[in-house]
């Protein structure tokens, strides 16, 4: 597969960003979380109502229009501390790949080594702020039989998932309807109490990134559990203390009794496991917070903790629970003090709490993180929605023992992108009751 680049331009807002907005704070998460981006690949058959010249100057002229609502996205990271709402823009290039869509997704199965080639690669990882460029960077490629890959790229210093799923959603009205919006975006400093700063020490970015994930070289595989195995995994989660499990939460336990399984098996010997999940902090809020006006990192990790080495069939319950009390600690007591005038203390203690269970070594740590539910399978630029929204797999990274669930190509379906070092995801892929319920890397339909 060639890609060949046809253009390449920055997209500013439509209007000129007020005076009165030109800083935008971050929130005290949004400061300490680690440096990282997001990335994705949204997949569209061809659509008769797409060409090239004309779709392609429409998503131009909407993308202009959504940034003048999503302001700060067209800044720069000036600091630590804020976005610099210049209006510089966003990047957007053109490209065109040389084979069919189908030979890349279903013939016999998406070649996932390659899906890096859909846009300049970006670190996960980076070391500092000061030298970012764009924060969005889009590229859109068209395949020989007309089909349509949409590359994104989002800086996580002030967008989390939520964040980019009502960005796109957004655009995508703009530019199917050709409508004018004039929604006021809510940041996320605005919601809760940031207090005093001058307790808050250098480094905490670093102290997160380093707790939460396990170093060691990472491999990724994508594995897709079907509506009928997750109505399974439901029935096998639930108990008196969790009568109603939900999809994401039937497929991370039962995930992470697996990931268990697998390490043992490869090194030999079993460890007690933590479990960390990225919770959205928005429902939790006092009052709720819509997703559809809020900008930032509004998100923390739970933290459920398994000392029970044992891996029966009956651990799904129990490690159930553990999850279920995991997230509850956080809407029930951390949203609480945080949206209190105690925002940095609470943030300083919970990293605390955080770095003191990850420097146990004992422990195996996993991250899972659900982008289920944020809408990027519905996004619709005029064209048809995509037939499948993918992740960008990370090969060889420095870290692993992380996984993101998404949701599949059909609405009952949950994919699960899993970093792993390789010899346990070679456990895992022959793990004959984890494949009973989940199925490795298969075709898409298109």
């Amino acid at each position: 597969m060639e890609i060949q680049v046809i253009s390449s331009e920055t997209i500013k807002p439509s209007s000129p960003t007020p005076s009165h907005l030109q800083t935008f704070k971050a929130s005290i998460i949004d400061k300490v979380l680690p440096c990282a981006y997001i990335q994705f690949i949204s997949f569209y058959v061809p659509n008769q109502n797409f060409t090239k010249q004309t779709s392609i100057q429409q998503l131009k002229q909407s993308l202009s229009q959504t940034l003048t609502i999503f302001y700060p996205f067209a800044g720069r990271v000036k600091d630590n501390l804020s976005v610099d709402c210049n209006d510089d823009g966003v990047l957007l290039t053109t490209a065109h790949v040389n084979c069919k869509m189908h030979d890349l997704l279903a013939n016999p199965q998406p070649k996932l080594e390659l899906f890096c080639q859909f846009s300049t690669p970006v670190p996960p990882f980076c070391p500092g702020l000061a030298d970012r460029p764009a924060q969005i960077g889009i590229q859109v490629n068209q395949f020989d039989c007309g089909g349509i890959a949409l590359f994104f790229t989002f800086s996580h210093f002030i967008i989390d998932a939520a964040t980019v799923g009502m960005f796109v959603k957004c655009w995508s009205r703009i530019a199917s309807k050709n409508e004018r919006m004039s929604a006021s975006i809510c940041p996320a400093v605005s919601i809760y109490p940031q207090g005093s700063e001058e307790s808050m020490p250098d480094g905490l970015s670093a102290v997160i990134e380093f707790s939460l994930l396990k170093e060691g070289r990472g491999t990724t595989k994508r594995f897709v559990f079907d509506g009928s195995a997750i109505s399974a995994l439901k029935e096998k989660t639930k108990s008196e203390a969790v009568p109603n499990p939900s999809r994401v939460e039937a497929v991370s336990c039962f995930m992470w009794k697996h990931l268990m399984v697998a390490s043992e098996a490869a090194w030999g010997f079993k460890q007690p496991s933590i479990l960390l999940q990225a919770a959205d902090l928005r429902r939790g809020m006092a009052p709720a917070v819509s997703s559809e006006l809020s900008v930032g990192n509004i998100l923390w990790k739970s933290i459920a903790r398994y000392d029970n080495i044992t891996t029966n069939n009956e651990v799904e319950k129990e490690l159930m629970v553990l999850e279920r009390e995991a997230i509850k600690k956080i809407r029930d007591e951390f949203v609480p003090k945080l949206q209190s005038n105690g925002g940095y203390a609470t943030i300083r203690e919970a990293i605390e709490e955080l770095h003191e269970i990850c420097s146990d070594k004992s422990l195996n740590p996993y991250v899972i993180s659900s982008w289920c539910k944020t809408g990027l399978n519905e996004v619709d630029f005029g064209w048809g929605k995509p037939v499948w929204v993918s992740l960008i797999p990370a090969i060889d990274v420095p870290f692993k023992n992380a996984a993101t669930l998404m949701d599949g190509e059909t609405s009952d379906k949950i994919e699960a992108w899993i970093v792993l070092d390789p010899r346990e995801m070679r456990v895992l892929e022959c793990d004959s009751e984890f494949l009973a319920f989940a199925s490795v890397n298969p075709p898409v339909s298109l």
